[in-house]
């Protein structure tokens, strides 16, 4: 949004994105437009005069030209720059059914703008769309206190909910979920697939319901991919953990009215795939895991003769999985080698070449067969 820190009373007026935030205000667009004054606040002075002049436009009269409505706004933002109340001194000093054969006209082209605005184009931020106008469009009220929102772009958009914990809704996909968290649990439900960064609150855990699966948490980042045109039900832990479960399960109740993570539970770089066919679910490792610790922290895997097992250990702490091997079988391989630049899977294959050994991924963990080095 860095266009609007040079933009006019006139600008903020015609500009469609800021006319739709004042006409038609949701709690999205409100953060949006709070966020942009608290880091331009020498700005505040310019919204004020143009939100006051959009919100001024409620009276019905005849149709002017477009010329006469440019005119007119010039006059009003002239009026603006003049001390106590302007808008008071115009309406006693001026014709009133001028005034309000002008203001029809403006309030009547502000709003068929607004409207074409919101069916046609969103605001777009670079990347994600910060969720407003086509949002708003997919907004279904099927409860009163519920919101169902669908994406009809072709890229992401971010959505934030009561607790302030954050969506970003891939294309062609549906969240639905309640405008206020005041219950104990906090529940959205997903069509499709989304990456949720979810606020901590131990006390109010939050549930994710895709297809068959259950998905819950208490605070946590973690991707759901469940496409109704899809066999599988897949989720992703990016930090954190995560418990996953069916709604068929026996013990849902249960599982889902107390603040423990039971079912399956899952660490960053795990993941879940259900087939609903099969009712089945396995876990494994995401497919292309990454380190959990902060760059800072992140050593450089340079090893000069060192036992196998420091090595093993140093990757193991970076990317949050646990390898298991046989330490008296491993305790006498050393081992020289640099690994700053692959992948995970690529430094366990240069490790396991230099040990003469195999791995494999079973319940999520790497786990190490070998039979020994040749000393």
């Amino acid at each position: 949004m860095d266009q609007y820190k040079n933009f006019g009373v006139e600008d903020f007026i015609w500009d469609a994105f800021f006319r739709q935030w004042v006409l038609l205000p949701t709690r999205e667009t409100d953060a949006v437009w709070s966020i942009w004054l608290q880091n331009n606040a020498g700005m505040s002075d310019t919204i004020r005069q143009a939100k006051e002049i959009i919100l001024s436009l409620h009276v019905t009269e005849a149709e002017l030209s477009e010329e006469e409505i440019r005119d007119a706004v010039k006059q009003t933002l002239s009026k603006t720059d003049k001390p106590a109340h302007p808008w008071e001194v115009h309406f006693k000093r001026t014709n009133i059914s001028v005034l309000k054969a002008t203001w029809f006209r403006i309030a009547a082209c502000f709003i068929f703008i607004s409207i074409i605005g919101i069916l046609s184009k969103s605001y777009i931020l670079p990347g994600i769309v910060k969720e407003n106008s086509i949002a708003l469009l997919s907004e279904s009220d099927e409860k009163k206190d519920f919101v169902k929102k669908t994406n009809t772009t072709g890229i992401p958009i971010l959505i934030e909910l009561d607790d302030r914990s954050q969506v970003t809704l891939s294309p062609n996909s549906t969240i639905r979920y309640k405008r206020k968290f005041q219950e104990q649990k906090r529940e959205v439900y997903l069509e499709g697939e989304a990456f949720f960064e979810v606020t901590k609150d131990h006390e109010h855990p939050f549930f994710v319901y895709a297809n068959n699966l259950v998905t819950k948490v208490l605070g946590t980042s973690f991707r759901i991919r469940a496409y109704d045109s899809s066999d599988q039900v897949m989720v992703e832990v990016k930090t954190g953990r995560v418990s996953v479960f069916t709604r068929s399960d026996p013990k849902l109740n249960e599982k889902t009215s107390n603040t423990e993570l039971e079912g399956v539970v899952l660490s960053p770089n795990q993941k879940i795939v259900y087939s609903k066919d099969h009712s089945r679910m396995v876990k494994t490792l995401v497919e292309k895991p990454e380190m959990i610790i902060a760059k800072a922290q992140i050593p450089q895997f340079i090893f000069e003769d060192r036992p196998v097992s420091e090595v093993f250990d140093a990757i193991a702490k970076a990317y949050g999985i646990d390898i298991l091997y046989d330490e008296d079988l491993l305790k006498g391989c050393p081992l020289t080698a640099t690994l700053d630049n692959q992948t995970l899977h690529e430094k366990l294959t240069i490790i396991c070449k230099a040990i003469e050994a195999q791995y494999e991924i079973l319940d999520g963990q790497i786990i190490i067969h070998g039979k020994g080095c040749r000393n």
